[in-house]
């Protein structure tokens, strides 16, 4: 039996790349431009504990970014070895676009369902993630 979320997942990732790719963008690509939208200003280091990768794939996406003209990046006043991370005018236009391309998996998702199904799920979805995150910082351990 082919387990359900297996199936959303592929189909996600499916989805989303083939949308983000008319930005030439990666889903980790997304993500961080989503993340640094979040954080308003953020340092290295912060980005790479909330995407979860090394130094140096962080450099080298920032990199790529800087060079595509989604972030910039400064130095900081306060600490001159770090610098720090914003979106660009260009960057929160493709970040408008990244959301458009997650509008339309979730309106592909949850077509035909009711407004109040749409938000038990979502509801359902935060105390998943919220379950995930604690088991996570706990290490993994068995329920």
């Amino acid at each position: 039996m082919i387990h359900p979320i297996g199936v959303i997942r592929r189909g996600e990732q499916s989805f989303v790349r083939t949308r983000l790719k008319q930005y030439s963008l990666v889903p980790v690509e997304a993500f961080a431009l989503h993340l640094i939208a979040v954080l308003g200003c953020c340092n290295q280091d912060t980005l790479c504990t909330r995407l979860e990768i090394d130094k140096g794939r962080v450099a080298k996406l920032l990199a790529g970014l800087e060079a595509d003209g989604q972030i910039q990046r400064t130095v900081n006043a306060q600490n001159k070895r770090e610098k720090l991370v914003t979106l660009t005018p260009k960057g929160q236009e493709t970040l408008q676009n990244v959301h458009a391309a997650f509008d339309a998996w979730n309106r592909t998702c949850l077509k035909g369902f009711t407004e109040e199904e749409r938000a038990q799920y979502f509801a359902f979805l935060h105390r998943i993630a919220e379950n995930v995150a604690q088991s996570r910082k706990e290490g993994w351990p068995d329920i």
